[in-house]
């Protein structure tokens, strides 16, 4: 089973890729607080850091989800209060439980992954799926590579892993990173019940 890019259109799978039987697996890409100060100054992807990030970053993984939501004209106020609500006790065990993997671009943007068990399939008989979910970077720090560089940074912990595929939902606007770096739409229907 794939998941869309978004809603009513195909799915991306990377080429070449370790596909993780994640289940429910994602991958989260936020983006944390930076001072505008810094933001002026940052030249090069040199001044980017990328690191793990741990349950003291929830926080900043919080809001950028609720930043993401509110961005991609979530209609309904009171949704978006419930999926945080829901969102911070689940990351709070999946983290240590290593079912979820976050790493943070400083500044300027965060990336995740979560391990979910899977219905082996034809394609892959492993038990997981990776998924890369919410790709968010600070309106201030896009179009400079964060968003590539925490991709990259997810694939290559993926294959690692020793996934086989890596699925993924993509706005309009992330579709052409994507491609970019070798996700292919595939189908996938839906019923909203």
């Amino acid at each position: 089973m794939n998941l869309p890019l978004a809603p009513n259109s195909p799915t991306p799978r990377i080429r070449g890729a370790q596909h993780v039987r994640l289940g429910l697996s994602r991958i989260m890409f936020f983006a944390p607080a930076c001072s505008v100060q810094h933001n002026r100054s940052m030249k090069t992807m040199d001044a980017v850091t990328i690191r793990q990030a741990t349950l003291a970053d929830l926080p900043v993984l919080l809001s950028y989800r609720r930043a993401m939501a509110e961005e991609m004209n979530t209609p309904d106020p009171v949704a978006v209060n419930r999926m945080i609500t829901a969102l911070e006790p689940y990351l709070r065990s999946a983290i240590p439980e290593g079912r979820w993997h976050a790493w943070i671009a400083e500044p300027g943007g965060c990336g995740a992954v979560e391990v979910v068990q899977w219905v082996p399939g034809r394609l892959d008989p492993t038990p997981r799926r990776a998924w890369i979910h919410s790709l968010y970077i600070e309106p201030s720090f896009r179009r400079r590579g964060i968003g590539r560089r925490l991709t990259e940074t997810m694939v290559a912990w993926c294959r690692e892993q020793g996934f086989r595929w890596i699925y993924l939902h993509a706005s309009e606007q992330g579709r052409p990173l994507y491609e970019s770096i070798g996700f292919e739409p595939s189908s996938e229907m839906r019923l909203k019940l």
